[in-house]
């Protein structure tokens, strides 16, 4: 972790070129310091009769500058590599410190102009450094964010602190007797419709207790806790739906029903079975993804439902019916672990994972597949999309399992199977809304989402492909 740099100073390293690329970098030195970020730069310091060479040197190797920002473009890669000029020069100095300190962070790479093909033009120093990148529009102003940040000192990625083992670690899924000898049945040669039947009783057996359930502990996330079993017995009913012909469509109208059962009910901490719903639904949509089946998902996910989200208990609604926002249960935890978690309801589900399902991985990829469903599916009629609370475990947001799943819709297969899941009847009318998103978010018309003290946003399909790149790829 970076301590903070209360008055960073950088130096400005560049290859001088035509009179526009010179105003651009004035222009960044000028932004740098309109934000606090002290800066020595030839233009302004160095005068008519001072020696060029000597300034360099001094800039490079002075210890009260604590960044070197070096602006790479062709110009400058090819002065560095061939050691010619005033570049030539400054390389000289800062290569043999780059070489010399396993873990400098003096020394910044920034991507300030590509080639003519779009290729980063590095010299060969700084290959195995990280940069920034300076070069495109669209994603300058993030960049530039991100440098700034960089030289105060402040990690864009926070490390989190190190928790305790997960509760899953020794936990059993409790299944009753019951499921565990139906689980077996629904695997075997019955007819369908005699396994639709007992699929159907289960469900409804599993929908009397629960909503006749009452709490025996007073602490909230006791309570929360002990809805658990429900929850594993409806999960492991939603993993024998793969054996009972269409039991995804009954799996949705016991959600369905359940939380119209629970929105009836007036008593007392009716919102931790509401919230037990919101998991359960979240865990649907992940398993759906994990086995791929389409015809699942694009059911669950584009229903129309009656789940009494109005007083009149009879509105039409989306899958957003399942969302609910717990206030008593998000501080409870925070308050237990002495933590200010963007979410304690969030850190409980992920502490309490059932791996039997799907992993932290996947079920935060539901989430946040529910998240970018919700922009662009037309049955999703609410003003605000559905908010996925437990975003902030994603992991890596390039190279994780969401990012992966969303950048292979420049595939026509996956573009393909994304148009039937989602709903549409066509790959042009899917592409035609998507670049509607698309346009919004650039225009600011729509805003990604994110809490209100977190630097990330939650992950959207657009963060990964662009609509001219949909299905560009066989």
């Amino acid at each position: 972790m970076k301590s903070r740099i209360e008055q960073p100073k950088v130096f400005i390293s560049y290859a001088w070129g035509s009179q526009e690329h010179d105003e651009k970098v004035i222009a960044l030195a000028t932004n740098l310091k309109g934000d606090g970020v002290d800066v020595v730069f030839d233009k302004w310091q160095l005068k008519e009769g001072n020696d060029t060479f000597s300034f360099m040197e001094k800039s490079v190797m002075d210890e009260s500058i604590t960044n070197v920002l070096i602006l790479m473009d062709p110009i400058y890669a090819k002065k560095a590599n061939e050691r010619a000029g005033g570049v030539g020069t400054e390389t000289q100095i800062i290569s043999s410190e780059v070489y010399n300190k396993v873990e400098q962070r003096k020394f910044i790479p920034v991507v300030f102009e590509r080639d003519i093909d779009g290729n980063v033009c590095k010299p060969r120093y700084l290959k195995g450094i990280l940069h920034f990148d300076l070069s495109t529009p669209d994603t300058y102003d993030t960049e530039y964010q991100r440098m700034v940040r960089s030289l105060y000192g402040i990690d864009t990625y926070k490390e989190p602190d190190l928790g305790s083992p997960p509760a899953w670690l020794e936990d059993v899924p409790q299944v009753s007797y019951k499921s565990r000898v139906s689980g077996d049945f629904f695997r075997g040669t019955a007819s369908d419709d005699v396994k639709k039947n007992k699929f159907e009783e289960n469900l409804q057996d599993l929908k009397s207790k629960l909503l006749d359930f009452e709490y025996t502990e007073t602490e909230i996330i006791s309570r929360y806790l002990e809805l658990k079993p429900f929850r594993d017995e409806f999960l492991f009913l939603v993993k024998s739906s793969e054996y009972v012909q269409e039991g995804y469509k009954q799996i949705a109208s016991f959600m369905e029903e359940l939380m119209y059962g629970i929105r009836k009910q007036q008593t007392n901490f009716v919102n931790l079975k509401k919230t037990l719903v919101h998991e359960c639904f979240i865990y649907v949509v992940a398993y759906c993804l994990k086995r791929k089946t389409k015809d699942a998902l694009r059911y669950i996910l584009n229903k129309t439902y009656f789940a009494g989200t109005s007083r009149f208990n009879e509105d039409a609604d989306s899958y957003n019916c399942f969302y609910t926002c717990n206030a008593d249960l998000n501080n409870a935890v925070c308050e237990r672990d002495d933590k200010k978690y963007y979410s304690g309801t969030a850190s409980l589900w992920i502490e309490n994972l059932n791996i039997d399902i799907c992993n932290k991985e996947e079920f935060v990829s539901g989430d946040l597949f529910c998240h970018s469903a919700s922009l662009i599916i037309k049955n999703y009629e609410k003003d605000w999309a559905w908010f996925p609370i437990t975003y902030v475990y994603n992991g890596d947001p390039y190279q994780g399992m969401f990012a992966t799943y969303s950048k292979k819709l420049i595939s026509k297969e996956h573009l393909e199977n994304m148009v039937y899941i989602l709903g549409f009847d066509s790959v042009e009318e899917f592409k035609e809304q998507y670049k509607s998103i698309e346009e919004m978010l650039k225009e600011g018309k729509l805003q990604e989402y994110r809490y209100n003290s977190a630097f990330e946003t939650a992950s959207i399909f657009w963060n990964y492909t662009k609509s001219e790149e949909l299905g560009i790829r066989n």
